[in-house]
């Protein structure tokens, strides 16, 4: 074999194609990663009984006001709150600090933060990168959160600031769709299939969990998320919200690269987020 495509073949290994793995392996790196958890008793529980998987990527699809936004928020001030850093992308405008500080001040304090102060003083731990082209949020993903992830925590005492342990992406549907129809670019799937790439190659280098959020098309029999048939592979998990009232909302795992699908849980929107409620009789 030639030099150039030794080291293409070699490129490809590290970078593109899945390392070989056994069972054994698999199955001990699966008890090795830690979990997120999203804020919401009632969906950690049908994500992988505790929340969103280090090295994973999870996506919530759902309709408009199904909660898609509101989850995403709760679950990043949650992993504030625990001392853990946390890039949010938002590509939508739809971030608020107020909302994040409501959520924050709403979520009980466990062990890990117990006795600390409001939630401002986790703030530093929380950044928002405003990116409204698909192509600023793969340079973001390849150079600006790669660094970020590389950078040592700060030493200042036993439940001190962490590694990034999350990213948040919402949405990404609103920066993949206006490539991908009438009017977009001709390489806008090499785009999309290099988004995913990098996600996963992102989430999986630094040990993140990834979270990220879609919009839905069809119709009431045959709802499914955007982006097509070659997207419904990049992520690990998909969960679907629907409306079910005023304020009740339903979360389906309706993908799972590890286990069943199926599995329902109901919550109620509030001004604290997300919040746990029983399945309606």
């Amino acid at each position: 074999m030639m030099q150039a495509e030794a080291v293409l073949l070699d490129h490809v290994q590290r970078n593109i194609a899945p390392q070989v793995q056994s069972g054994r392996d698999l199955l001990a790196q699966f008890h090795k990663t830690r979990l997120l958890p999203t804020g919401c008793a009632s969906i950690d529980d049908i994500l992988l009984r505790g929340g969103v998987r280090e090295e994973h990527h999870v996506e919530i699809t759902g309709e408009c006001g199904s909660g898609k936004t509101q989850l995403c928020m709760q679950m990043a001030a949650f992993t504030a709150l625990r001392r853990e850093r946390v890039a949010y992308i938002d590509t939508a405008g739809s971030f608020a600090w107020a909302g994040f500080q409501a959520m924050a001040g709403a979520l009980p304090r466990h062990a890990e933060c117990a006795g600390a102060a409001e939630a401002q003083r986790f703030l530093d731990l929380y950044r928002v990168f405003s990116l409204h082209d698909l192509l600023q949020l793969l340079r973001a993903l390849s150079k600006a959160l790669d660094q970020e992830a590389q950078q040592r925590p700060d030493r200042d005492g036993p439940h001190g600031p962490r590694r990034l342990s999350l990213l948040v992406v919402d949405s990404l549907s609103f920066l993949v769709s206006p490539v991908m129809g009438p009017g977009g670019t001709d390489d806008g799937h090499a785009l999309m299939i290099c988004l995913g790439r990098a996600l996963k190659q992102l989430s999986q280098r630094h040990k993140l969990a990834v979270l990220t959020t879609n919009h839905i098309v069809g119709g009431y029999d045959d709802i499914k998320p955007a982006l097509g048939e070659s997207w419904k592979v990049q992520a690990n998990l998909r969960i679907a919200l629907s409306c079910m009232g005023p304020v009740l909302r339903r979360a389906c795992l309706v993908a799972n690269t590890l286990g069943p699908c199926g599995a329902c849980a109901y919550y109620e929107l509030g001004v604290g987020g997300p919040k746990a409620v029983n399945a309606p009789a």
